[in-house]
């Protein structure tokens, strides 16, 4: 009895000797025989479970996010992680950066060269927002969900340090002017220079700078605009030298008039052709790109 006793004592010690030694020196083959070891180490995950490299965030249904590590974040830097294809709509799912208060701040999109799998995809996203100063920011992940089912929606926040960016830079809005002849020939406008922060989507700075109307000094000189209040980007995308601008409906209020007309295209256009990559502009209003600014 005492020998037995002994015995099998000894045969503990030795097995949990072995286990403690191949958790020590994360030996695959040793540790991933035995169930104790597995429980206390995680080598014998695949790389998706263990995440090495990555900080991985749980969705509210338990899908995986994995972001990858890095030592801070600045304004205009691009993070990526990989998720499963099935966040994914048309290759982009939204990310929605929030305040402490929950409060959205801004809305931006993650992108993939490829989605048509199920299997994790890796994708990009780029932190293009103003901000004043660095602070603490939640980034809600949303999983794509265009028909708006509540079964289908899914989502995860990652609280993280953004560092506000110091530098700036100058972009032109582009305006009619009285003094200059743009009463007489509704497609003259001309550039008016504005300082803001330093962003990689100038395209986007410059039209919100234009959208943004003549400042007192600017209205002085004789500057004005034909763009209503109220108006707002709701898309830009360059491609192959075109620049496709979405606005929303307050664009085409109140534009009765051909020269008027004339000259809201006028204005939006040179804004965006001051840029080598743009040669030309196709502007739609809400998707639609017919029968739009119509005198």
């Amino acid at each position: 009895m005492i020998k037995n006793l002994i015995l099998i004592f000894t045969i503990f010690i030795l097995s949990f000797s072995l286990i403690f030694f191949a958790y020590l020196l994360k030996s695959e083959d040793i540790c991933c025989r035995y169930e104790i070891c597995q429980r206390v180490t995680n080598i014998c995950e695949s790389e998706e479970e263990r995440g090495d490299g990555y900080t991985v965030l749980e969705s509210e249904k338990g899908e995986k996010v994995y972001i990858e590590e890095v030592e801070s974040l600045t304004v205009g830097d691009t993070i990526r992680g990989k998720v499963m294809g099935t966040w994914f709509f048309e290759g982009e799912f939204p990310v929605r950066v929030l305040d402490e208060d929950m409060e959205l701040i801004d809305s931006l999109s993650a992108n993939a060269d490829y989605w048509f799998t199920s299997d994790y995809i890796p994708f990009e996203l780029t932190l293009d927002f103003d901000l004043v100063e660095s602070t603490d920011l939640i980034l809600r992940f949303e999983k794509s969900n265009p028909s708006d089912m509540i079964e289908n929606s899914d989502y995860v926040d990652w609280r993280v340090k953004i560092n506000a960016v110091s530098e700036s830079m100058v972009v032109k809005a582009y305006f009619p002017n009285v003094n200059m002849g743009s009463t007489e020939d509704c497609s003259l406008v001309y550039p008016v220079e504005r300082e803001v922060v330093k962003s990689i989507a100038v395209g986007r700075k410059s039209l919100e700078e234009l959208l943004k109307g003549v400042t007192d000094i600017e209205e002085q000189e004789g500057y004005f605009t034909n763009i209503g209040e109220g108006v707002d980007i709701l898309s830009l995308t360059i491609s192959n030298g075109i620049a496709r601008v979405d606005f929303s409906s307050e664009l085409g209020e109140g534009v009765g008039g051909s020269c008027k007309v004339e000259s809201i295209r006028a204005q939006i256009e040179e804004t965006l052709k001051q840029f080598d990559t743009v040669d030309e502009v196709v502007i739609s209003i809400e998707g639609n790109s017919e029968d739009i600014l119509q005198p």
